[in-house]
């Protein structure tokens, strides 16, 4: 009988990664940290959320440095840039909230304090939000709850949608924008499809990946015994079939299933470069002088055309932006489900056509997620923040 396979599997994508941030120290941060720090936030902040959010834990521990000498300004600003990131961190959300209240913002902090008030098991932490709650005067929370969207239906936006994207999404990214941004929507059907300008395939790129850290995480001798198990060469691994079942063979006999392959593997397939959709929007619409932008969806995954970037939910620029349902609805039988995911990216894309700020606020519909578990999570509605930040924008618009 032949030997078991004995590789170590190296499959990407299969753990979580958990990330721990830092807490406060009673001793004060040297100089040469708070600017190492400051440094790296720098960089952070060029990068796409997607890439940023590897490192969020930057963020926060510049906010513990800042805290630690007594700069809360700094601390705050640091921290909410973090929590445009990582709004689910709810140590990092109460400080923020202790901020604004003691700065009398407390439009700010009272969707901070609720969302904290609501999801949060940490009886201190919950403990610190309801005196902070407490503090805030009820006319202010009167005001949050009746906060509503001043209509600007005279200003238009444009969705334009690629072929294949179903009905149902159509209807509900649509008339749930019109409903809670307060505009009339216009809608285009494009004729076109998707540019494969930059197009990837990321299974293959999967396949390779895995195999190149198989082969580096491995022993010669392990390698070779377990291609000669399987009744390959090693030049054979150049061709992408005898490289599937090399990857899938090591897969299968490390003890995970049939079923589970085929989950991995669905979660890889031709992305389309999300910038080249953008240029192809700009190229095939035009707009009147009270269109406020152009939101294009799409039904095929999305990339930022960096190779370092695994997927994006959508990508703005300027005035326009392209999103993709693809990870929505992909194995999802609950349409219900996936429209409520749909609806709250169409509801952050909008905020980026017409300019309102990103948000920090857990459990808004615009709060950035790095996942499906993070998107499922939040409300399908907008916060008292980003209400706000609509209706100064309408009112500069008047």
């Amino acid at each position: 009988m032949k030997n078991k396979i004995t590789l170590i599997v190296l499959i990407a994508g299969l753990g979580a990664s958990l990330l721990f941030f830092g807490c406060s120290s009673t001793k004060a941060a040297s100089d040469e940290a708070v600017a190492a720090l400051e440094q790296r936030v720098s960089e952070l902040d060029k990068t796409f959320n997607v890439d940023a959010r590897k490192y969020v834990s930057v963020y926060f521990e510049l906010s513990d440095a800042y805290k630690s000498r007594g700069e809360d300004n700094k601390a705050y600003e640091a921290a909410t840039k973090g929590l445009r990131l990582d709004s689910l961190n709810m140590d990092m959300q109460c400080r923020a909230a202790e901020y604004e209240v003691a700065n009398a913002n407390y439009d700010l902090a009272y969707p901070r304090l609720a969302a904290i008030l609501e999801k949060s098991d940490d009886k201190k932490l919950v403990a610190l939000a309801q005196s902070l709650m407490d503090k805030i005067p009820q006319s202010y929370k009167d005001a949050a709850v009746n906060l509503f969207v001043t209509p600007m239906y005279e200003k238009t936006l444009l969705v334009v949608f690629f072929p294949g994207v179903e009905d149902v999404y159509k209807t509900a990214i649509t008339q749930r924008i019109q409903q809670e941004y307060k505009l009339t929507v216009i809608t285009q059907e494009l004729d076109i499809e998707e540019s494969k300008k930059n197009i990837r395939d990321s299974y293959s790129d999967f396949l390779s990946e895995t195999l190149e850290n198989l082969i580096l995480g491995n022993s010669p001798e392990a390698l070779a015994n377990t291609l000669a198990y399987l009744g390959i060469a090693f030049d054979d691994l150049e061709d992408n079939e005898t490289k599937e079942f090399f990857v899938k063979n090591v897969f299968l006999n490390s003890g995970y299933t049939e079923a589970d392959w085929e989950q991995l593997k669905a979660q890889y397939e031709m992305q389309y470069d999300a910038n080249e959709l953008i240029v192809q929007v700009l190229d095939n619409c035009t707009t009147e002088s009270d269109c406020l932008g152009i939101l294009a969806v799409t039904g095929k995954d999305i990339y930022s055309g960096s190779p370092n970037n695994n997927f994006l939910f959508g990508l703005s620029s300027e005035n326009v932006s392209v999103m993709s349902v693809n990870r929505f609805i992909k194995g999802e039988t609950d349409k219900v489900l996936a429209a409520k995911r749909a609806i709250m990216q169409a509801f952050s894309s909008t905020g980026y056509i017409i300019g309102i700020p990103r948000c920090s606020t857990p459990l808004c519909a615009r709060a950035y997620p790095n996942s499906l578990d993070e998107q499922d999570m939040k409300n399908d509605v907008l916060c008292p923040s980003c209400v706000q930040s609509i209706n100064e924008v309408y009112a500069s618009l008047k």
